[in-house]
């Protein structure tokens, strides 16, 4: 009898771990299909968060940015002055900054004092801060005043926010925006998940289901005009 009674046990706790391998089986598509929703959504938000600040930026005569938070998984909207300018190369942005501390260095203490910034957070009726939920993360921000694909620190540990990966993406109020791409992905999957594109000058924004590289976007405009004839 005993003999019969540890082979049923053994019976069921073969069918119980049976079963439970069948449900992760059953449910692990299920929750990637999830998180791709989730993927999803985001980027159709940014999509409509990009169109509806064009139109505002126009009629407000200012100057938005969208700032990506790349280690702390959000990003948040702030404006500005409508004269800000921006540059079109990553160098010419290093040497601004660059200037910009030497300048702050030469009249401020040693001691750290807070820099104040010509943008402010925006507190109205556009959603400022916008958090990526849990399983979606950056894969990185283009913009051309960093030059390629900004992706965020890597660091497992908790990151100061003083050394925080921050890209800035622009919407002017003459109706002109700066070419932004930017990548959507599941924090466990690096090979699939969403793009966003803000085309130069038009401001028109497409949502695309794969990565897009900056390098193949807009490679038929010329690098320089025709030779005239004299």
């Amino acid at each position: 009898m005993k003999l019969r009674r540890r082979g049923m046990a053994l019976v069921e706790v073969l069918v119980v771990v049976a079963l439970l391998v069948g449900i992760t089986a059953i449910s692990m598509p299920a929750l990637d299909t999830l998180f791709q929703l989730e993927q999803r959504k985001v980027a159709k938000e940014l999509t409509l968060q990009y169109g509806l600040l064009h139109d505002q930026a126009v009629m407000r005569n200012v100057t938005f940015r969208i700032a990506y938070h790349l280690d702390e998984g959000y990003y948040q909207i702030e404006v500005g002055d409508a004269d800000t300018l921006i540059f079109d190369d990553p160098e010419k942005r290093i040497e601004y900054e660059e200037e910009q501390e030497d300048r702050l260095s030469a009249f401020m203490d040693e001691e750290d004092q807070p820099q104040e910034s010509a943008f402010e957070t925006l507190q109205d009726r556009f959603n400022a801060k916008r958090e990526l939920p849990r399983g979606t993360v950056f894969r990185g921000v283009y913009t051309p005043q960093y030059g390629e694909l900004v992706t965020a620190s890597g660091l497992d540990i908790e990151v100061d926010p003083d050394d925080a990966v921050v890209v800035y993406s622009y919407i002017f109020g003459n109706g002109f925006s700066e070419h932004t791409i930017v990548q959507l992905m599941d924090e466990d999957d690096a090979t699939s998940g969403y793009s966003v594109e803000v085309e130069p000058l038009s401001g028109r924004v497409t949502l695309f289901g794969e990565f897009i590289d900056h390098e193949d976007r807009f490679d038929f405009i010329p690098e320089e005009g025709p030779e005239l004839e004299i």
